[in-house]
């Protein structure tokens, strides 16, 4: 009206708009910078020391400064353009303003839901991570890998005297209980077969797919796995006759009613020699601590052929295992000085089974939390928006006999709309997105677990309506005398 060109003003509105981004890019950088300091700060919950070296980069901040600035000038430039069209006439189009509010925080809602229901799902699969048991024990044990000299140990004679003087050499430690040697330690290696199985009593014949592992006869005790039936593996071989030990899956699976110690079976590349279980034992994780259960089977080290010049020990200790991995060393390094050698409790080894339900409870939280502090400030200044364009309209309803409950009840249920419309959208997309991740979660931990989701939505019902509190109260303050004279 005073003679300014719409151009003017759409350069002054985007001014503000820019000002207002360098000032958040800015709090931004200094939020970061701070962030960063104090996550490099905190130790992580792994066995290892691990420290994040987290620095201040110029490339990706000038990156995310760039994107925080163009992101607010393109939020910016709509309802600017929006307001310059609509600066001569000033009651124009403000439904289709505060639709397009509405539209958006419905979305922030939305996708807050999804983001909330990805972390809780994380975070009640690292809680059921934690308390699930492998199956053997991992705070009483030593494991140690050997890379024997091939040159040197070219057959299964040389490995088996080596495997002896080194188990004599552990046993002779201090506070060492017993001592075991194995192909293979759960959680750094699995050998898996599908090979036949054929029953010489019956010519019964079934396909089957198991874990394999060979040990020396202390293994179970060492890991502390129950012999549930049966016997361990004898210390002076077996009589020429070949002979192994079963989990209880395996029995499940592929030997019905069959009484399961004395049970004879050809499998393998040899199906001329039998094969007779000795004893089941109870079953114990391979690789994953949410992995299903699975059939295992057990032989004795001695055996079989072994020329593979990679043997894995383990100990039990009665004193803290982490203060006997220098005698560990010091022994296997006497029974081979020429061996590569890789010491550590075993908790330590198979800590990194926890680590991807640690990172995933801690990287969707986090994303989660902050996708939850978007969304209600964003609700809450729709609703602010709302009260403020409805002033006088309130100020008449009072006027004219609203009562505070009324105008509240007003409020409120626009805040509702909004919620609920967001947390529906949220809810059918979020039981397709989530669908993928089952993969990562442990047995009996679904997708779209009903109890995650009540919890996510009663999050954001009432954080929602924390948010709803400024607003209302606002509402409920407004004074009709000064609106019906300002009218």
């Amino acid at each position: 009206a005073l003679g300014a060109s719409r151009g003017r003003l759409l350069q002054q509105l985007l001014a503000e708009s820019l000002l207002l981004s360098l000032a958040g890019a800015a709090l931004g950088f200094l939020f970061a910078l701070a962030a960063a300091k104090a996550a490099a700060a905190i130790p992580l919950p792994v066995p290892i020391p691990i420290r994040l070296q987290i620095e201040p980069d110029w490339r990706v901040a000038s990156y995310a400064a760039l994107m925080a600035i163009l992101s607010a000038i393109a939020s910016g430039l709509m309802p600017a353009w929006q307001s310059v069209r609509e600066s001569l006439s000033a009651g124009m189009h403000r439904e289709r303003k505060l639709r397009i509010r509405r539209v958006l925080v419905i979305a922030q809602i939305a996708v807050s839901f999804i983001v909330l229901t990805t972390a809780a799902l994380f975070l009640q699969n690292l809680v059921r991570t934690t308390s699930l048991s492998p199956g053997f024990d991992i705070r009483h044990t030593v494991r140690a890998e050997v890379y024997l000299p091939p040159r040197v140990y070219k057959d299964s004679r040389a490995i088996d005297t080596y495997v002896s003087r080194a188990l004599d050499g552990l046993r002779g430690i201090p506070g060492i209980e017993s001592a075991a040697a194995a192909r293979i330690i759960p959680f750094t290696d699995a050998t898996n077969f599908d090979s036949g199985l054929t029953f010489p009593d019956t010519g019964e014949k079934q396909q089957a797919r198991f874990n394999w592992n060979a040990v020396t006869p202390d293994f179970f005790r060492v890991m502390d796995i129950a012999i549930l039936r049966g016997r361990p593996f004898a210390a002076q071989g077996n009589g020429g006759s070949k002979v192994v030990i079963v989990n209880q899956e395996f029995v499940r699976r592929y030997l019905g009613s069959r009484e399961p110690v004395g049970t004879t079976f050809l499998w393998g590349d040899d199906r001329k020699t039998p094969f007779q279980i000795v004893g089941v034992v109870r079953g114990a994780k391979n690789m994953t601590i949410g992995e299903d259960a699975r059939a295992q089977l057990y032989e004795p080290l001695a055996q079989i052929s072994n020329d593979r010049p990679r043997i894995q020990f383990v100990t039990r200790s009665a004193t803290p295992p982490a203060a006997q991995l220098t005698a560990v060393r010091r022994a296997l390094r006497q029974a081979e000085p020429a061996a590569g050698l890789e010491v550590e409790t075993l908790f330590a080894a198979i800590g990194f089974a926890f680590l991807p339900s640690q990172v995933g409870a801690v990287l969707m939280g986090s994303i989660g939390a902050l996708a939850l502090l978007l969304a209600i400030i964003g609700l809450y200044g729709v609703l602010a928006y709302s009260v403020a364009r409805r002033t006088r309209e309130i100020g008449i309803r009072i006027a004219i006999g609203a009562s505070p409950g009324d105008v509240s009840g007003m409020m409120v249920r626009e805040f509702a709309r909004l919620l609920v419309t967001g947390i529906a959208i949220g809810l059918l997309a979020a039981l397709f997105v989530t669908r993928p991740l089952s993969m990562f979660f442990v047995p009996g931990l679904s997708a779209s677990d009903p109890a995650t989701f009540a919890a996510v939505i009663a999050v954001l019902g009432v954080t929602g309506g924390l948010a709803a509190l400024g607003p209302v109260r606002r509402a409920l303050g407004v004074d009709p005398l000064r609106c019906l004279r300002y009218e």
